[in-house]
């Protein structure tokens, strides 16, 4: 290492403690700050409800979008590769298919399964193309905008902050050196270079600032592009369930087993409901009087 890099390391050290000192004595209230106009304020301020807002709005975005953890620690721990990226309702349909066809597709309860577990898988594959479109359209562009130009935004005010920093430092040592000759002209020289590096820091700040409310509009176009996916989305899967709903509407409803159950029909459970076909007269004292229309239960011993 040579000389001139070991007096430069020396010279950064230097200046970090006079800005911890400066930082220090004004937060004790013992050294003055210099301020910025208020016009530049609204700015910062403009920058950081930008910046805090859009984070929020892509952490909760992102927690929707990716709701289903099962999907990421499947990904982590590669279960099955087969299954692998599958959301809740493809994991549902499969279920219900695969139940579907151990009872029997002959079957009413079994078809419907099938039917119903068909559906959830086509809902799953419409919430995965959401998620992508979403992310396309909406979380990408927003996350690019925070990690290039605001994050551009907050390295120049840092900077600015450090150059404030020195310059007042240097003001606070011009006005300790002032009935020291000696040290007095190199203290009003480094005055002099540091508000020079402040001000021309501090207009490439104001700058970058004031181009973030221009943003503002593409981001109105993302949200509205969002909103588009989204409506997008809802409409296929009402429209599936609506096609589902119509492909069940012949399947005998509860009601309907009850009113054609018979000797023969195989009990599922102790009890069980039946609606009586035609009235009956008792016989003797062990008969019943039943009477067409009527709903009555059996007892299976």
């Amino acid at each position: 290492m040579d000389m001139e890099n070991v007096k430069q390391i020396f010279r950064d050290a230097g200046t970090a403690i006079s800005r911890a000192v400066q930082f220090t004595e004004e937060k004790l209230g013992k050294a003055e700050k210099t301020e910025q106009d208020p016009n530049f304020e609204q700015l910062v301020t403009f920058c950081d409800n930008t910046k805090q807002n859009t984070e929020t709005i892509l952490k909760n975005m992102e927690f929707i979008l990716n709701s289903n953890p099962g999907i990421r620690v499947e990904n982590l721990f590669f279960l099955d590769k087969k299954k692998s990226g599958l959301s809740s309702s493809e994991y549902l349909g499969i279920a219900m298919t695969e139940a579907g066809n151990d009872f029997g597709p002959d079957t009413a309860y079994g078809s419907a399964l099938i039917k119903v577990g068909n559906i959830q898988q086509t809902l799953g594959l419409n919430q995965r193309e959401f998620i992508k479109s979403a992310n396309d359209c909406f979380v990408n562009p927003m996350n690019k905008y925070l990690e290039t130009d605001m994050k551009t935004v907050v390295k120049e005010r840092s900077l600015l902050e450090k150059r404030r920093l020195d310059l007042d430092a240097c003001k606070t040592r011009v006005r300790k050196t002032r009935m020291l000759a000696t040290t007095k002209v190199k203290a009003e020289h480094d005055l002099k270079v540091a508000q020079e590096e402040y001000n021309r820091q501090a207009e490439i700040t104001k700058l970058l600032m004031e181009g973030v409310p221009s943003a503002h509009p593409q981001h109105l176009q993302h949200l509205l592009d969002f909103v588009d996916t989204q409506a997008a989305f809802y409409l296929k899967c009402h429209e599936s369930l609506m096609s589902l709903q119509s492909d069940l509407s012949g399947f005998p409803s509860d009601q309907d087993n009850i009113a054609t159950l018979s000797p023969d029909t195989p009990a599922l459970g102790r009890i069980q409901q039946a609606k009586v076909i035609t009235s009956q007269e008792p016989r003797d004292a062990h008969d019943l009087r039943l009477s067409a229309g009527e709903n009555t239960k059996i007892y299976k011993m």
